[in-house]
């Protein structure tokens, strides 16, 4: 039975989140109407998704899908690549801003 669970889980340590409670503590997710192998609500849209790490340099836990949890890390300005777009953005405005004043 154990074997059967371990391949409806996604492998928590690939995705960085808690779905690894449905091996160890199944009971923790049977109140929250959670889908096997979902370890969290969506806090954008409320579908299923995985409890981990803000995907960037801010000390946030969430739970996200996999759409959002992508959105974020590519446009939030503490994201991991948000943060190159937001600098490399700025930089240009300002670029165009002091070549426009010439």
């Amino acid at each position: 039975m154990n074997e059967r669970v371990k391949d409806e889980v996604p492998d928590p340590e690939a995705r960085h989140c808690y779905c690894g409670l449905w091996i160890t503590h199944p009971d923790h997710f049977a109140g929250q109407d959670l889908p096997r192998g979902y370890c969290g609500h969506c806090q954008s849209c409320g579908r299923p998704g995985h409890t981990r790490h803000f995907p960037g340099a801010s000390p946030y836990t969430g739970s996200w899908c996999d759409r959002h949890y992508r959105q974020l890390m590519f446009v939030h300005p503490l994201g991991t690549y948000g943060q190159f777009f937001w600098i490399v953005l700025i930089g240009l405005l300002a670029a165009a801003y002091f070549l426009a004043r010439r």
